[in-house]
C-alpha cells in the first residue's frame, strides 16, 4: 500500500498524463473486455449504458400470440374501446403458427412494446435453450416486456383477461392510447 505522498505523487502524474492517454485507454479496455470493470472501479458504471437496454416507443406495436376461440375482430374492438388503432396489434392466434413465429424481428426493435402470451407450444423459433418459448423471449435481452394472459393458473386469452391486461399496461403508463384512427 502507498503512502500518503506516494499516493498524491501518482495522482498528480495521473492528472499529467490522463488527458492524453485517455483514448488510447478506453479503445484498449473496450476492445479487451475490460471497460466495464475499469468504470465500476472508478465508481463512473453509470456512464456506460448497458448495452442490453434499449428503448421502446409507449404507442409501440402490441403482439398478441397464443391458441384461443377469441376471435381476432373481438380483440381488436376491446383494443379500439380503450384507444388503441387497430395498427397498433399483430397477432399470432394459431396454436401451432406460434411454433414458427419468428420472434427475432422484434429483438432490439423499438417498435414493438408488449407481448401478450396466450397458450403457445413449449418448443418454437424463440425458446433457446429455455424450456419454452414465453421463457425463453423473456430471459434473452433485447426483447419488449413479456405478459402472460392467464385464467386462474393457466394461459388462456379471453376478452376479460385481454381486457384487464391493456388496462393494467395503460394505467402504469406502459402503452399509451393513441390519438388518431
Amino acid at each position: 500500500m502507498l503512502s500518503v505522498e506516494a499516493l498524491s505523487e501518482l495522482e498528480e502524474k495521473i492528472k499529467e498524463v490522463l488527458p492524453e492517454k485517455l483514448t488510447e485507454i478506453l479503445s484498449r479496455t473496450n476492445r479487451t473486455e475490460e471497460l466495464k470493470d475499469l468504470l465500476r472501479l472508478l465508481g463512473l458504471s453509470d456512464l456506460l449504458q448497458n448495452e442490453n437496454d434499449y428503448i421502446t416507443y409507449k404507442d409501440g406495436i402490441i403482439v398478441v400470440i397464443g391458441a384461443t376461440e377469441v376471435k381476432e375482430e373481438v380483440l381488436l374492438a376491446i383494443g379500439k374501446n380503450l384507444g388503441f388503432n387497430k395498427n397498433r396489434f399483430e397477432f399470432c392466434l394459431d396454436y401451432k403458427a406460434a411454433q414458427k413465429y419468428d420472434f427475432r424481428k422484434m429483438e432490439y426493435s423499438s417498435f414493438y412494446r408488449v407481448i401478450l402470451f396466450g397458450p403457445t407450444p413449449h418448443s418454437g423459433h424463440g425458446k433457446g435453450d429455455s424450456g419454452s418459448i414465453i421463457s425463453g423471449i423473456e430471459k434473452r435481452p433485447g426483447y419488449p416486456r413479456v405478459e402472460r394472459l392467464l385464467n386462474g393458473q393457466e394461459l388462456k386469452i379471453t376478452r376479460s383477461n385481454f381486457r384487464q391486461k391493456l388496462e393494467q399496461l395503460l394505467a402504469e403508463g406502459f402503452l399509451t392510447p393513441d390519438t388518431e384512427f
